[in-house]
């Protein structure tokens, strides 16, 4: 079923021709290319605004546009137009009759008139027309869900355009200088074709503006490395590019607050930034019984608690933007600036999902389910065919989405997601691989996860899970594999040989894997690791608990290793310590899943790198006392700077209190 897409630059310039003649009927053409199952409305353009007849000059107009798309490699995909009368919403006769005439070159046209009551509102204001079966005749579409609603067929790529639209009518007047093809047949300069003066107003989203930060920044640029830089300065562009990162004291620094001091935000005394977290592993669905839903071996929870919970939300549009609004409220809430989530196998949900994050301003990793087998028959997907062309769809759509931003604005992504090997034929594995490669795709599963999972694998394919992802391309650079606690030391190496990264999720492990991850190993052998959360598998959402769990689980780990040397029991030397201590956590939380994420210049500052920051309080100097949990009692009061013990405390018993303020892409978010 072919889906639409409405561009941001064509929208507002509809819009700019039906504000600049409220009284007259205007029409136009709709420019773009089918790209899968999506037509992509890429671009418009005005043909006239006093117009009674199919007109020889609407034909030469019609004629000079579809030259102009084929310049640009596109095709004329519908029409437009609006009323003399606000309050008709009719398809003329005449709009018929070029519909039509477009539909004959391209067969999936579609119409809109402009609902001229509702122009101005912030609502899309467009009625869809397609044209029905048998006689020629285009009526309204009744789309369940509704046009320009989550989840729909007739989408805008980017919800704000409306309300863009009417900022640049009502504060800027930049309609009046719009031209159509009427404009040009009387004003021979009107490009009325291009309309490129308006080209860098229409595409130019709100700016997060830059940014001049002063105070104490904490990063981990390494492994086990906790760096305090103690009274920086920090400069973003408007894009939030992070431009410039000096001592307050520099030359270089001091120039600029000198001049600017009064746009410098200062950190106060107590408080540092630190990169925003990184949650590797989370399925956005199952948001809604986070915290319950524990008491099952995995296989069975599966059956009992998620399938259903996921067949669910693709069954309510408006339960699944109701749960990912939270979620993304959530997220921001504990720090977590970058996400990849599993979402439900259908291609309208997940596209909400991309939307509520994109809108938040959480960086999304979005997984589309592929599962063609299932233990519940009422979800699964029907056939290799069926997946492959849905997994492919939603690639496209979600790409859609943000097809109009700048480049530093595009915060969501799709992801080639293959729910685990139990779930997938050998046939859907293999083209999946080949999506993968051909869009350029990140990847993520779940890797020997549980005994039953992998002794399912094994019985299944004779092979282990690890070789089964190898063995359909599934198991190389840009994958992110979810948990691998039944992974052996050899098979960690074909990790980093690879180049495939884990997501640990320690919590989600003591509920459904009868073996803790091997983290300190990995970690040793190069492997590339962050961590997740797995909600609903875990029950914390926050990565500051994952971190604490996966030091925890680590330090057990070390104890029945320092117990079985003791005893004579360990048969490797068993010299080394299993231990992870906080530090390195720290770098797994920010750093380890940038990098695991492909995401070379974020997870730490950097000049040249994206501002994803949050703004941690630890202690008031001012009333001399911690901030949420945190309780100090022998801090030098004459200092009024930050100390490791200070940053342990807050991550070892810190909570959303301590944050006060946080970024992604230099916009500010809290």
């Amino acid at each position: 079923m072919v889906s639409y897409s409405i561009l941001h630059k064509a929208y507002v310039k509809t819009f700019f021709h039906a504000a600049k003649h409220p009284h007259k009927p205007v029409n136009g053409v709709l420019l773009g290319k089918r790209v899968s199952d999506v037509v992509i409305i890429q671009d418009v353009v005005p043909l006239l605004h006093h117009w009674t007849s199919l007109s020889p000059m609407m034909e030469i107009g019609l004629d000079l546009a579809r030259g102009h798309a084929e310049s640009l490699n596109l095709s004329l995909v519908g029409y437009y137009q609006a009323c003399e009368r606000l309050d008709d919403t009719a398809l003329a006769p005449v709009g018929e009759r070029v519909a039509e005439h477009i539909r004959g070159q391209f067969g999936d046209a579609i119409a809109f008139v402009i609902d001229g009551d509702s122009l101005g509102s912030g609502e899309a204001a467009l009625i869809p027309y397609l044209p029905q079966s048998g006689p020629t005749t285009w009526r309204p579409q009744a789309f369940q869900p509704p046009a320009f609603t989550p989840g729909a067929r007739v989408t805008l790529a980017n919800p704000e355009s409306p309300s863009v639209a009417v900022s640049l009518v009502r504060d800027s007047q930049m309609h009046q200088k719009f031209g159509d093809f009427d404009d040009h047949l009387e004003d021979v300069t009107i490009d009325w074709l291009r309309n490129n003066a308006f080209g860098p107003i229409i595409l130019k989203l709100p700016s997060c503006g830059s940014l001049a930060l002063r105070g104490t920044l904490v990063h981990c640029p390494a492994l086990g490395k906790v760096e305090i830089l103690q009274d920086h300065l920090l400069l973003t562009d408007d894009c939030g590019i992070i431009i410039h990162l000096a001592p307050s004291s520099s030359d270089s620094s001091q120039k600029y607050i000198h001049q600017y001091e009064s746009s410098v935000k200062i950190i106060p005394a107590g408080s540092f930034l630190f990169p925003t977290f990184c949650d590797l592993h989370l399925h956005a669905p199952q948001f809604m019984y986070q915290g319950t839903g524990l008491d099952l071996p995995l296989m069975e929870w599966l059956d009992n608690y998620a399938y259903k919970a996921e067949e669910g939300v693709d069954q309510n549009p408006h339960l699944a933007t109701k749960v990912y609004r939270r979620l993304a409220q959530r997220l921001i809430e504990v720090g977590t600036g970058a996400v990849l989530l599993f979402g439900t196998i259908k291609t309208e949900t997940n596209l909400i999902l991309a939307q509520e994050m994109q809108t938040a301003g959480v960086r999304a990793f979005v997984g589309k389910l592929s599962m063609d087998k299932s233990s519940r028959p009422t979800y699964q997907e029907s056939s290799v065919e069926e997946s492959c062309k849905s997994a492919e769809e939603f690639i496209h759509r979600c790409r859609a989405i943000t097809a109009a931003f700048d480049s530093h604005q595009r915060l969501v992504e799709p992801v080639v997601t293959p729910r685990f090997v139990p779930t997938c034929s050998n046939e859907l594995l293999g083209e999946l691989g080949k999506l993968s490669q051909r869009e350029s795709t990140r990847i993520q599963s779940h890797l020997a996860e549980s005994f039953d999972e992998a002794k399912w694998v094994r019985d299944d394919h004779q092979i282990e899970d690890i070789q089964v992802f190898k063995k359909y391309d599934l198991l190389r650079r840009g994958t992110i594999q979810a948990h691998c606690t039944f992974l052996n030391l050899e098979e960690l190496d074909e990790l980093v040989a690879n180049q495939t990264a884990v997501a640990h999720c320690p919590l989600s492990n003591v509920y459904f894997s009868e073996k803790p991850f091997p983290l300190r190993e990995a970690l040793d052998k190069g492997v590339l690791v962050g961590l997740g959360t797995d909600v609903a598998g875990g029950y914390s959402i926050d990565i500051l608990s994952s971190m604490r769990h996966a030091v925890a689980t680590s330090r057990m780990r070390e104890g029945a290793r320092a117990l079985e040397s003791k005893s004579g029991v360990a048969t490797d030397g068993g010299a080394k310590s299993l231990a992870v201590e906080w530090k390195e956590s720290l770098f797994l939380a920010t750093r380890g899943g940038a990098l695991a994420l492909g995401l070379e210049n974020c997870g730490e500052f950097r000049v040249g790198g994206p501002l994803d920051a949050q703004q941690i309080s630890v202690f008031d100097w001012e009333r001399q006392g911690g901030v949420g949990a945190l309780d100090f009692f022998e801090l030098d009061t004459e200092c009024g700077g930050l100390t490791m013990d200070m940053i342990e405390k807050w991550w070892c018993m810190g909570d959303a209190r301590n944050r006060v303020a946080m970024w992604v892409q230099g916009r500010q978010l809290v």
